[in-house]
């Protein structure tokens, strides 16, 4: 029953930054913790306040975000750059999505 409650309050939680984000006209990623995920292209992806690379391969990156996994697919993917919770993803991009836990 905790869990429940737990993520009750969490999406209680997300809603209300939505709400704040809509009222003043901002974006959510302003909030601290907050992914944000900028493509560039077809060749480049930055992603910032990341956790991790959970897989590196040349055909898919997986990158553990908050609340969930961010996969990117493609062709000859390399990671250019990581530095302080920030990723760099250079290569042939077919996709980029999202996965939440």
């Amino acid at each position: 029953m905790a869990e429940k409650e737990k993520n009750t309050a969490e999406q209680n939680k997300a809603k209300v930054k939505e709400k704040i984000c809509r009222a003043l006209d901002i974006y959510p990623d302003v909030f601290p913790g907050t992914c944000t995920v900028e493509i560039r292209g077809r060749n480049l992806v930055i992603i910032r306040e990341c956790g991790k690379i959970l897989l590196y391969t040349p055909d898919r990156i997986r990158i553990r975000v908050s609340k969930g996994k961010l996969q990117i697919d493609g062709m000859r993917l390399e990671c250019t750059a990581y530095h302080r919770g920030s990723v760099m993803v250079d290569g042939y991009i077919n996709s980029v999505s999202f996965e939440e836990d």
